[in-house]
């Protein structure tokens, strides 16, 4: 096994180190590991630095601006793994100020003789880092070959697991892309019900995530997609406090190619399964509520009272990652959640902080609450409808499938006789004579129709109830169909309805 990564301690041991430099103050981390050497003379150094620097400096930025360099200080120390000044230039001596910082920060400080050049000490401790990168790539050098290996004579994602687990000595385990464990190494004292609550975590922070250069983290769990043929399949995952060494981030990531050729065939399998299942549904060629509950019971979907399906539009990111372990089935232009109506409303905010993390402009359709399986095509259907008709439209958001109902079937109807007539005779002359005297016939006619009484449609367009009536009038002397009239007025309100349709002012 190669050693650990490159630290203070084993620094002081090297003679060219210790000889040119003297530790200062008394409370520094000589744990800290050293990834790399920067020298830097600018008091916003700290903007430049990502963690893992030994830095080396003159002070000569704070020597001229003496009254910056706590400050300035305060913003770099925590972010570097110790720092190197230099005596006798800029500086006769390092302020006690900066020792004292430095201490509460555990940021080791040392002094670097007059004499010494920094290339000296860039050339010494670069070469230890060296040293250390080579043992390591060899060492995971060795893993992958671990790995092709236990891929070529095991089909079982646990062999997979097992090696990687030995390699890193922490708790890790692989998920498929519906967020249920499929492997798992543990640490002698782990629970199963540790690895549960890992997998709960995931599902509920991961709108927090954080990534970084090789994946991303929530708090302790640090994740590595496994991706095939552009989909995502699932994820490995590593826990572990703070940062993962680079071993251990290149070794996540081997893990997450090898895991992911296993996770396609299972993945290619189950979604086969899905897509047939729910094809018979569509075709009608299952209608049977027990039948269907069976199906989704061997899926892994638990009954429920009460359904709903909701209907998401396709963005450029995949809205599958936010809703991890659903009953989610992909068509061409949307994804089709069915869920229970108490899940329901978590997975519409879930859409919804997607589309404002993500700047999307998509829409989401529920359908009516059921409790019939049975029900479950025509619900499809209808909702299917309705967010053709958003396409269409140009409409965004979250909107109920029943609400829009009256405007679906009325795109069913475009272009028929009956459609024509009611445009022709009703809207058509209505536009003309609004357009004619600039009048408002069309909008008083809407609020008349939304509202509860004329008196309220008065009140919301700013007008006297006697104008109101005296418009209602013009109306019918236009298109000789009486608002007072039941029949009649069913037929005004499908004018509003085709009116606010063809002009997309929904």
């Amino acid at each position: 096994m190669s050693k650990k990564m490159v630290t203070l301690n084993e620094l002081l041991e090297i003679k060219d180190f210790a000889e040119r430099v003297t530790l200062v103050n008394k409370h520094g981390n000589l744990n800290n590991q050293i990834t790399h050497v920067t020298i830097m003379e600018g008091p916003d150094l700290h903007e430049w630095v990502t963690g893992g620097e030994f830095v080396l400096t003159t002070w000569y930025a704070f020597s001229k601006s003496p009254d910056l360099q706590e400050d300035g200080f305060k913003k770099l120390a925590p972010r570097i793994s110790a720092i190197g000044i230099k005596t006798g230039r800029f500086i006769n001596k390092i302020p006690l100020k900066i020792l004292q910082l430095a201490d509460q920060y555990r940021l080791p400080v040392f002094e670097v003789k007059t004499a010494v050049k920094f290339r000296e000490l860039v050339q010494t401790i670069t070469s230890e880092i060296q040293n250390y990168q080579t043992n390591m790539l060899i060492e995971v050098e060795k893993n992958y070959q671990k790995l092709i290996h236990t891929s070529l004579n095991s089909d079982d994602l646990a062999s997979l697991v097992n090696v990687l687990g030995n390699q890193l000595h922490k708790n890790c385990f692989c998920l498929n892309h519906e967020g249920k464990i499929l492997a798992s190494w543990s640490r002698r004292g782990t629970r199963k019900q540790d690895f549960l609550d890992w997998t709960e975590k995931i599902k509920t922070g991961f709108n927090e995530r954080i990534y970084t250069d090789a994946g991303f983290f929530i708090n302790e769990l640090h994740i590595f997609e496994c991706y095939a043929r552009s989909q995502l399949i699932g994820r490995f995952i590593i826990v572990a406090e703070g940062q993962l060494t680079e071993k251990e981030r290149l070794i996540g990531q081997q893990g997450a190619s090898f895991l992911a050729i296993k996770l396609w065939d299972h993945y290619e399998t189950l979604q086969k399964t899905v897509e047939r299942f729910w094809k018979e549904i569509k075709n009608g060629e299952i209608k049977s509520g027990e039948v269907i509950a069976e199906k989704l019971a061997n899926l892994g979907f638990v009954q429920q009272k009460a359904y709903n399906l909701i209907l998401f539009s396709k963005g450029s990111h995949n809205i599958s990652n936010y809703l991890i372990d659903r009953f989610l089935i992909e068509e061409e232009k949307f994804y089709i959640l069915l869920c229970s109506s108490k899940e329901a409303l978590t997975s519409i905010n879930i859409f919804k902080k997607y589309n404002k993390e993500q700047n999307k402009i998509a829409a989401a359709v529920i359908s009516p609450e059921f409790t019939e399986l049975e029900r479950i095509k025509e619900h499809y259907e209808m909702s299917v409808n309705v967010i053709r008709l958003l396409y269409k439209l140009h409409i965004s958001g979250v909107r109920k499938a029943e609400e829009w109902l009256p405007f679906s079937l009325l795109m069913h109807c475009r272009n028929t006789s009956e459609y024509n007539f009611i445009k022709t005779t009703v809207l058509d002359k209505l536009q003309e004579y609004d357009r004619r005297y600039q009048s408002s016939l069309l909008d008083t006619l809407s609020a008349a129709l939304r509202e509860n009484s004329l008196e309220d449609a008065a009140e919301r367009q700013h007008i006297h109830i006697n104008t109101l009536r005296y418009r209602l009038g013009k109306i019918k002397e236009i298109t000789q169909k009486n608002y007072f009239k039941m029949t009649d007025r069913y037929f005004l309100l499908l004018c509003i309805m085709i009116q606010r349709m063809e002009h997309e002012q929904l």
